[in-house]
């Protein structure tokens, strides 16, 4: 794993990361956490990072067409410093076109050739651009959405396909989002709808902070973060926070006291459904990292049970360290196969969380890889998986109990094409209530989110 030293500007850190993630042996997850503590600028780094993931059909489109040059003759490092500069370009307003410019060419190196290269290309996306900060243009052949609701990027020329004629090839053009996923969702929901996922999915995704109920209230913490000159929104509920800093998380003491975790509304939603009465014992399936369990153990007010098992030992001591941090003491962490014990013998509870490993789909904008590491073939290995851990949740389940089953997945053959076939072929199971949630952009009073799918299903 790489670590990032002090010294390193934002633009070094992030083509160091992609440099990493290009060779494919961690995800730009894991190289962001390894690399941020040590930044002096985490924000643009990661800003960086996932802004280029997250647009690199679209990059690679407009370097092609108007610079005419082919993406598969470029070194591969000059042409993530290609990408990164034509990011900024389109996406950062903020920072002056010249300093864009200037400052990629200048991380090329000493050889002539290839700062002149650079600096031709670059300077030739610079030309397509009309307005970097423009209001949503007339045209959708040279309107880019920018990261926010309010600008976007207008070109001069129609670069972009209609979508009109071409709405699976606009989509897929503009959002960097492959084309048989775009394809899918066309046959379930329509262009319209889709181009709301598309952004939900290509949005800049906020610091969302539940609190810890056994500790405060989201009025309470966010009183708690101005005195750590931590900003904070909340939302209409006044049941969660949106937080504006650039400091590391883990710094803050209400983090390292336990006053909060991270979690996106989409996965709030989880426990909200469940509903498990303080006392009661609940089995969680695929905890880690455990912000379920997390919410679990403070909707039963710490009262109660909660077995958290995973089938990757390693990653439950991350929902030990979580438990420590926010106090909670009802939950016990065991491997598959100490379930039984766990549970002193018992071989059914009452209520049953069943979150299953999937597609990620509705969480893009936060794992802005995503899209380039699925295939359809993949996504049908990961639903018969799916399968197998529902058909196991379900021998746990007593009779009136509940078997609450979660993706962050918006594809329906994870979500309620599975459910369905499986109440076909389980009869006691009966379904009491279903949501999908599609990802969303901020919007005037509501934080953005990502998308995911709940059910949960009664025992009779």
């Amino acid at each position: 794993m790489m670590t990032g030293p002090r010294s390193h500007s934002g633009r070094e850190g992030a083509l160091a990361i992609l440099t990493a993630w290009e060779a494919g042996t961690h995800t730009a997850a894991e190289l962001l956490e390894s690399f941020l503590p040590q930044s002096e600028s985490p924000g643009q780094v990661t800003d960086l990072v996932c802004g280029v993931l997250r647009n690199r059909t679209l990059l690679d489109t407009l370097l092609t067409r108007t610079a005419q040059v082919k993406i598969r003759h470029i070194e591969p490092d000059l042409l993530t410093l290609l990408r990164l500069g034509s990011y900024e370009l389109l996406f950062c307003p903020d920072t002056a076109a010249y300093a864009v410019l200037s400052e990629t060419v200048s991380l090329t190196g000493k050889n002539k050739k290839r700062r002149g290269f650079a600096n031709a290309v670059l300077r030739s996306v610079q030309r397509a651009i009309e307005d970097r900060r423009a209001t949503e243009g007339a045209d959708p052949r040279r309107w880019i959405p920018g990261k926010t609701e309010a600008t976007g990027c207008l070109l001069k020329e129609p670069l972009l396909p209609d979508p009109q004629t071409d709405p699976c090839g606009h989509f897929s053009t503009v959002f960097s989002i492959p084309e048989w996923l775009i394809d899918t969702w066309l046959a379930a929901w329509g262009p319209q709808t889709v181009g709301h996922i598309c952004l939900g999915s290509n949005r800049l995704p906020s610091i969302i902070l539940q609190p810890n109920t056994l500790k405060t209230d989201a009025v309470k913490l966010a009183e708690i973060l101005k005195s750590e000159a931590v900003a904070a929104d909340l939302n209409e509920a006044r049941t969660m926070l949106r937080i504006h800093t650039h400091r590391y998380l883990a710094d803050l003491w209400a983090f390292a006291n336990g006053y909060f975790l991270v979690q996106d509304p989409s996965a709030a939603k989880v426990t909200a459904l469940a509903g498990p009465a303080p006392g009661s014992t609940v089995l969680d399936l695929c905890a880690a990292p455990g912000g379920k369990t997390m919410q679990l153990a403070m909707a039963m007010k710490d009262q109660g049970r909660i077995i958290a098992s995973d089938s990757r030992p390693r990653r439950l001591k991350k929902v030990e360290e979580n438990c420590r941090r926010l106090g909670i003491t009802c939950v016990r962490c065991a491997e598959p196969e100490g379930i039984r014990e766990a549970l002193g013998g018992k071989n059914k509870v009452q209520t049953v969380l069943l979150d299953v490993p999937c597609s990620n789909t509705g969480v893009m904008a936060r794992r802005a890889e995503v899209r380039w590491r699925l295939r359809p073939e993949a996504v049908a290995d990961i639903v018969l998986t799916q399968k197998e851990l529902l058909e196991k949740a379900a021998g746990f389940v007593r009779k009136h109990g509940t078997l609450v089953y979660s993706t962050c997945s918006i594809l329906p053959d994870e979500n309620e094409n599975l459910v369905r076939a499986f109440l076909d072929s389980h009869r006691p199971f009966r379904l009491e209530k279903e949501e999908l949630t599609l990802p969303a952009r901020e919007r005037e009073g509501r934080f953005g989110h990502d998308g995911g799918y709940v059910a949960v299903l009664r025992k009779g």
